[in-house]
């Protein structure tokens, strides 16, 4: 083998890496810059340094990662020899040496692996037996936390702690009775197989003395007790390597432990630490942004990433009214994305990585209906579907029939009639003799134990056939070497005993098909693994040691099931090699290592990331890092508003520092041809066709991210661009629209609200019917009244008051009055609206009255609160009818009092005036009726009547005049269309004119209120 060669292709610090002659390596590798490369590198590099390949033990942390090294691995150095080496991840390989030297610790041959449901199954018990208050999840968990922090010598000191309280007492007890229950089945957990491993290398280091280099994949991952596992196989020789990089480091909930490289250094002084920063992955701008995200972190070890890509496109940050209109928002990016870069994307290419998975609904929601297909990552593995689970349990129980939960799970699988409170209390019974269910069983069959849980006849019958099954597969399989069945043969016996095919069709008929080739896969594993260990490639054996002997592990079927149970990676068979593209949805945790062109993170708000319950600030922080580093091309960031429960948020503290925000944008980029060709050269792929791209695109509602609000705040956006594209940015009716139906009159607002008029610029407020009804004012219904509404009677009044109107409008039309003459006259000599009678336009008795200064008087009988006609809060005094109009209404008057009258008109035609006649809508919200004559337009049809209907951007929107109020053209003054335009009333003639009607006045034509002043 020629070491030069495994150094070509590789750049300067990954030179270094590979060849170094440093006894202890620490190689600190950034997201994308080689890691997987470079390691396997190092291995061959080594191997061809002359190490034998049994004595280079290399530790990864998934069984995926494991196979590619491995291929990698044997690519470069041919020969086979990658299987010799002793590869695989941390719980493999510490298998490995407890199946061949376990018996030097009282480890019992074929100990079976307990998986994460036969743990919770244990302890579930062990709660209900001993009535203990704690959540089994919660005591797998620190169970898990505890073994993972400590190591078998320190166990006995740690299980028998002074308690303090009833619940650590409760935890304690659970612990030593689960503990027990392990023992008593033969079964070791998954912390057990780390922890056992550490005790065997501790009490017989010779076990490794053979070990001349270690490995470590994902070095930022390890908890204490793999880093034990790490100094105790390279006791011998101290030549170490590992790989990882710390701001990567995000498995804290897992016991990982980012203080262990300061620990290497500490333990290894002499440890050399090459930096891999020359990035293959991202554009230089996603880089840039996520490198001010994890230096904010000041405790972390310093280091950089470099670019070998173009700048490309700035990562977006974009803000959402709300959770629904993010996930409404990732769709229509992902569409516009896809349809303007033509045949350079697929769906495969676009990954949505959540904090959370509760996060997925209403992205999963917006996708279906969109008819993006998608994928989860992170769902159900191919081993734990029920129709496979069920025949490893078999396999299980013929391997180890002392599996107590295996055993519960198919003792009455196909049926046999033998029921759940039968098999519960075949368990409690064995748990309190101290034995495992399948001893007592046996014995019951056999007739050497009587069962205190009662058993009918059939159900003893039934027993014993299953017994037969198991006792028969055992027999088979423990034959002489030439007559035992394969794990294949043993698979298709218990389906064969079981009529496993025809419980499928009766049980599942549905799905019969698909579940049954399901089995046929796992018919088809199994043959392959079994073809693997058959020619050496899954070769477990360890080297041998002077004077330690190993036990033989020849049995196939343990090995399998060893293997089933220790694949970290979810396999979905059928979505390997589909044609179908599609979106992956997946957590942030579980997309660590992989990569897409194109990254959206959803919800990047405070108490999702960082995440409400984290305790590592930091941990979060490398969190958001970790997810944005997995973008090649594109990165989207959003944060909504409001959550999917409505409470506001705040946009994560990591996204805040002002140095970030000139490196994000704030909405989608411009998908142009420059655009599109840096993607193109980012992704290394060929630039898309203009025919491509005309055809992706044709059917896109919008070609620029302008479909949701820039700042989120989607009412004022809204109405801001309604109101430009009618008015070109002037907000007047004055184009020669038509007039807006009548509608709902607004009556939430105060008039003292119209000293923030410039600030609030008089935002549309949306309200349901019920807080309309809920919150009319005296204004706007009449002084006096006893209800919130409008009674009929103020309805009928309304009609007349309006005829007069129209009949007022129409002689003002034509010529002006003497009356209207001396009004305006008067007006102008009055210091704003002194009362509501000068309001009104209409005479007064004797002087005016300085505002503020005096108040009308009311009658007893009219003079009230809105507290307590409505049950309300009660509201300023401007709402009470003994109060004057307030001065910011002092130069909004009706035309007749109005000193700022617009230039006098032409008389109109009799036609003319019919048609202001007809259109004249009497409401305090309705718009000003325009000079021109007023041209149709036609009318916006419902949503959902038309699917793209071409001139919709033209229409005018209806909502601009559905919620303009009257307070709106107040402040556009009397000019124009404002409130001084003819033929306008302002809503408080109506409030007045009921009054008026109340008091006495008459059902004849209207009557004004007369107002009486005191002597």
């Amino acid at each position: 083998m020629n070491p030069d060669g495994l150094l070509t292709n590789l750049n300067n610090s990954q030179h270094a890496a590979v060849s170094s002659f440093a006894d202890t390596l620490a190689i600190l590798a950034g997201p994308g810059s080689g890691k997987t490369h470079t390691l396997t590198s190092r291995t061959a590099w080594l191997l061809a340094q002359g190490l034998q390949p049994w004595n280079v033990v290399v530790a990864t942390f998934t069984v995926k990662a494991a196979r590619e090294m491995k291929e990698r691995i044997g690519k470069l150095i041919g020969n086979g020899m990658e299987s010799k080496l002793v590869l695989g991840t941390f719980h493999s390989i510490s298998r490995r040496y407890l199946a061949r030297y376990g018996h030097l610790i009282d480890i019992r041959k074929d100990f079976g692996i307990a998986d994460s449901a036969d743990s919770l199954a244990i302890i579930k018990r062990i709660v209900k037996r001993f009535d203990f208050s704690i959540d089994p999840k919660v005591a797998r968990s620190r169970i898990s936390g505890r073994k993972a922090r400590t190591s078998v010598i320190e166990e006995g000191e740690i299980r028998k702690p002074a308690a303090k309280s009833v619940e650590a007492e409760e935890f304690e007890r659970c612990y030593v009775e689960y503990e027990d229950a392990l023992k008593r089945s033969n079964l070791l957990d998954y912390d057990d197989l780390l922890l056992r491993c550490v005790d065997l290398l501790r009490k017989h280091p010779s076990c490794v003395s053979n070990v001349e280099a270690v490995l470590i994949d994902e070095f930022q991952d390890t908890n204490l007790v793999q880093f034990d596992l790490m100094r105790l196989f390279a006791a011998h020789k101290k030549r170490i390597t590992i790989v990882g990089d710390p701001d990567q480091s995000i498995y804290g909930f897992r016991a990982a432990e980012i203080k262990n490289y300061k620990r290497m250094l500490h333990q290894y002084p002499d440890t050399v630490t090459i930096a891999l920063e020359e990035n293959y992955r991202s554009s230089g701008a996603i880089l840039l942004t996520a490198l001010n995200v994890i230096e904010q972190d000041s405790s972390r070890v310093a280091k950089s990433l470099l670019p070998t890509h173009i700048v490309g496109t700035r990562p977006v940050l974009r803000k959402l009214a709300g959770a629904h209109k993010e996930a409404e928002w990732i769709v229509t990016e992902i569409q516009r994305t896809k349809g303007l870069t033509g045949d350079l994307l697929d769906l495969n290419d676009f990954a949505i990585l959540l904090r959370s998975a509760s996060l997925s609904r209403l992205i999963e929601t917006a996708l279906g209906k969109a008819g993006i297909a998608y994928r989860m990552v992170g769902g159900l593995r191919f081993y734990d579907r029920v129709e496979i689970k069920t025949i490893l349990d078999y396999l299980r129980v013929i391997s180890q029939p002392d599996n107590n939960d295996a055993l519960a799970r198919i003792i009455n699988t196909p049926s046999r009639r033998i029921g759940e409170s039968t098999i519960k209390g075949l368990l409690e019974e064995a748990d309190q003799a101290k034995i495992t269910l399948w001893s007592l069983v046996l014995g019951i069959v056999q007739g050497k134990l009587t069962a205190k849980t009662k058993l009918k006849n059939p159900t003893e019958k039934n027993l014993s056939s299953f017994v037969n099954i198991i006792l028969t597969a055992r027999a088979k399989m423990g034959g002489p070497v030439e007559e035992r069945m394969s794990t294949v043969e043993l698979i298709n016996f218990v389906l064969k005993k079981t009529d496993y095919e025809e419980w499928l069709l009766e049980h599942h008929g549905d799905v019969h098909k698909s579940r049954w080739e399901n089995v046929q896969e796992l018919i088809t594993q199994a043959t392959d693994f079994q073809d693997a260990i058959s020619f050496g490639y899954e070769d477990e054996a360890l080297p041998g040691i002077d004077g330690l002997g190993q036990e033989e592990d020849s049995d196939h079927l343990s090995k399998f099931l060893a293997n089933v149970a220790l694949a970290s990676e979810v396999k979905k068979d059928d979505e390997e090699g589909s044609t179908t593209a599609q979106v992956t949805i997946s957590t942030i945790h579980a997309a660590k290592g992989l990569e897409w062109p194109v990254v959206f993170i959803p919800a990047t708000y405070q108490g999702s990331i960082p995440h409400s319950r984290a305790e590592d600030t930091n941990e979060e922080r490398r969190l958001l890092y970790v997810a944005m580093t997995r973008a090649k091309a594109l990165l989207y960031m959003s944060c909504p508003l409001k959550n999917s429960q409505g409470e506001e948020t705040t946009l994560s503290p990591f996204l805040t520092l002002p140095s970030l925000a000139p490196l994000l944008d704030s909405k989608g980029p411009s998908l142009g041809s420059s655009t599109v060709q840096s993607m193109a050269q980012i992704l290394r792929r060929n630039l898309p066709t203009t025919e491509s791209i005309s055809v992706s695109s044709i059917s896109l509602p919008s070609i620029e991210d302008d479909l949701f609000p820039k700042e989120g705040k989607e009412d004022a956006h809204e109405k801001e661009v309604r109101l430009n594209s009618i008015t070109g940015g002037n907000p007047t009716f004055t184009m020669g629209q038509q007039a807006p139906k009548r509608r709902r009159v607004e009556l939430r607002r105060s008039i003292s609200d119209l000293e923030e008029g410039t600030e609030r610029n008089w935002k549309p407020t949306y309200a349901t019917t019920m807080d309309r009804a809920s919150s009319f004012t005296a204004a706007a219904v009449g002084i006096g009244m006893k209800s919130g509404f409008v009674g009929a009677g103020c309805h009928l009044q309304v009609l007349k008051e309006q005829s007069v109107n129209m009949s007022l409008q129409d002689t003002e039309d034509v010529e002006m009055p003497s009356k209207k003459k001396t009004a305006e006259k008067k007006s102008k000599s009055l210091e704003g609206q002194g009362t509501l009678l000068g309001f009104l336009g209409k005479p007064e008795p004797g002087k005016p009255i300085p505002i503020k200064s005096q108040e009308p008087q009311h009658p007893p009988s009219t003079q009230f609160s809105i507290s307590r006609t409505l049950n309300q809060p009660r509201p300023p005094a401007l709402y009470t009818a003994t109060t004057t109009i307030h001065p910011s209404l002092s130069t909004h008057r009706l035309n007749r009092i109005s000193t700022n009258i617009r230039p006098r008109q032409p008389p109109p035609s009799q036609t003319e005036q019919q048609s202001k006649r007809n259109d004249y809508v009497f409401l305090s919200s309705s718009p000003p009726r325009p000079k021109h004559p007023i041209v149709e337009e036609p009318v916006e049809p419902p949503p959902g009547l038309v699917a793209k209907p071409p001139l919709l951007p033209l229409i005018r929107p209806p909502s601009v005049s559905m919620h303009e109020t009257s307070i709106e053209r107040l402040k556009a003054g009397n000019g124009g269309s404002g409130i001084g335009g003819k033929g306008k009333t302002l809503g408080v003639r109506r409030s007045m004119n009921g009054w008026a009607a109340r008091k006495g006045g008459g059902s004849g034509g209207f009557v004004p209120p007369v107002m009486k002043r005191n002597a």
